[in-house]
């Protein structure tokens, strides 16, 4: 991770050689980033160039918004989608959570980049930060479509046990359980600064509803014919589960 732990990079003609015996014609980089090192990123691509392989991958939005040469590489070799972390609108929110690669500033060019070599956009946000009340969430939704963020996941921040934002939120006694065996996932275990756990909660459940609802979801499928097959298959795909996700959790209730 930049600025965090060791990485390594293996020889770019081992990594070829491993893409080439995989029988699959779509793969998925499970890298955190590949745009940490943007120069051996460049030669990977262009050594994939002609291996008639599809994938996926994920990267930073300062490298993807500055880097054109980079990012038409990856379509070259293959790139049907970039995941990018934008986690927050709030320029505030990625300052205290020390994301030095991404300037809300840069959204717009690094989306823009993508689309215009036919791939398609993964966004991921995440709420509960310090920061955040509860005009984020529409704030942040009308963003994300004035983007035209092909697939979106929202997140709730959750201080897991041994990180310093745990230890901050216990110090300042805002850890509302510690019994994690009961955890599911839709649990909101610290009390926000500024709204309630329910609000927070009912605040992302939200976002889902008015993403990914019959109109949106629809747009962002037609949109997708735009950028090619493969990229329209994925976003048909994850938009149409995430709907449908949606609807049965819904329905549960």
């Amino acid at each position: 991770m930049l600025g965090g732990s060791d990485y390594y990079e293996r020889p770019i003609p081992e990594v070829i050689s491993e893409i080439k015996a995989l029988p699959q014609k779509t793969i998925m980089f499970y890298d955190a980033s590949l745009t940490i090192n943007p120069i051996y990123t460049k030669n990977l691509f262009k050594k994939m160039i002609g291996l008639h392989k599809k994938f996926f991958c994920n990267g930073n939005i300062n490298v993807l918004a500055q880097d054109k040469e980079l990012v038409e590489l990856s379509k070259k070799a293959g790139c049907v989608s970039w995941l990018i972390g934008f986690e927050s609108i709030n320029q505030k929110t990625l300052d205290q959570m020390n994301k030095r690669t991404n300037i809300v500033e840069d959204y717009f060019q690094a989306v823009q980049n993508i689309h215009k070599c036919g791939m398609a956009v993964v966004g991921c946000f995440m709420f509960g930060f310090d920061t955040d009340n509860t005009e984020t969430f529409s704030n942040t939704l009308d963003m994300v479509k004035d983007l035209k963020i092909d697939v979106a996941d929202f997140s709730i921040l959750t201080p897991f046990p041994g990180t310093p934002i745990f230890e901050k939120f216990e110090t300042e006694g805002r850890i509302l359980t510690r019994d994690w065996s009961r955890y599911t996932g839709k649990n909101v275990v610290f009390q926000p600064k500024h709204m309630t756990p329910e609000e927070l909660y009912n605040g992302v459940k939200d976002m889902y509803h008015d993403f990914y609802s019959n109109y949106y979801t629809l747009k962002r499928i037609m949109n997708g014919l735009s950028l090619g097959f493969y990229p329209f298959f994925l976003i048909l795909a994850r938009n149409a589960i995430s709907h449908m996700n949606y609807r049965l959790l819904l329905s549960s209730r």
